[in-house]
């Protein structure tokens, strides 16, 4: 069985433009629609994906959270959101939470928010008390510039000041910041995803180490996809030189657990 904790679809009225969007700096594998996504998967042999929803601006967080609920059936798993600039965020959570959702998605780039404003706190404890993840982007993203919102060291710091909190950082825990997520964040009790963590931006080696040392109990699958091939990426993680029971952790086990699948 294969999980893929990192994905992303848009209504069709949107996705056009969604990938237009990127075109030049990042090269699409599918249409960016939900059927896109699932004649993904069956090429790549995947059999659920977690679909992560992203609040683009505060007027439309009710909107795509409705609209996330309704896509939340059959082989995709959805995460909700909520911006960090909107009224009542806890309120937005709690409605996540009560739609059957087991996440929430933030991206500190996209959203231009902090982990070190306090005034978010209350968000991250919502999240904790209504037992949903928190997966987060973390690092270098092409779309932005750096200064980055995040490092290793202020998500491990975020970590430190919420414990009791499911975090998943996407991107091996720092997109490209490799050295610096072996010092400050492997070993952890958070999560890493594999997400966009291919051969181009990270060595085989490098790769299995922090593996290792951050613990395959804490590493999920995830693709990123449409950026990144489902079917490409899969071979990529299941050619390492890990253990069956460290890639049956990786590819569905770690994730089952996350999103409280009963089989």
């Amino acid at each position: 069985m294969i999980i893929d904790f990192h994905t992303h679809f848009y209504p069709e009225k949107v996705a056009e433009k969604a990938m237009a969007h990127c075109q030049g700096l990042l090269q699409v594998y599918s249409d960016g629609t939900r059927t896109g996504l699932l004649d993904s998967m069956g090429d790549a042999n995947v059999d659920l994906s977690v679909g992560l929803a992203l609040v683009n601006n505060p007027e439309n967080s009710a909107s795509v959270n409705r609209w996330a609920a309704q896509q939340n059936h059959g082989p995709i798993c959805m995460a909700g959101s909520f911006h960090p600039a909107e009224s009542d965020p806890a309120a937005t959570i709690r409605t996540i939470a009560n739609c059957g959702m087991r996440g929430v998605k933030v991206h500190p780039e996209y959203q231009q928010f902090s982990f070190e404003d306090k005034t978010l706190y209350p968000c991250w404890e919502e999240c904790s008390s209504q037992e949903l993840f928190l997966i987060t982007h973390a690092g270098f993203d092409i779309m932005y510039h750096p200064p980055w919102h995040t490092s290793p060291r202020s998500l491990a710091q975020f970590h430190k000041n919420f414990p009791k909190l499911t975090l998943v950082l996407a991107h091996l825990g720092s997109m490209t910041f490799w050295d610096e997520v072996e010092k400050e964040l492997a070993g952890l009790p958070v999560f890493f995803d594999l997400a966009f963590v291919t051969p181009e931006y990270i060595s085989r080696e490098q790769l299995v180490r922090i593996i290792r040392r951050h613990g395959a109990e804490r590493i999920l699958f995830g693709t990123d996809a449409p950026w990144c091939s489902q079917k490409k990426h899969v071979e990529w993680i299941d050619s390492l030189p890990l253990g069956g029971n460290e890639k049956a952790a990786i590819f569905y086990k770690n994730a089952a657990g996350l999103l409280k699948l009963e089989n």
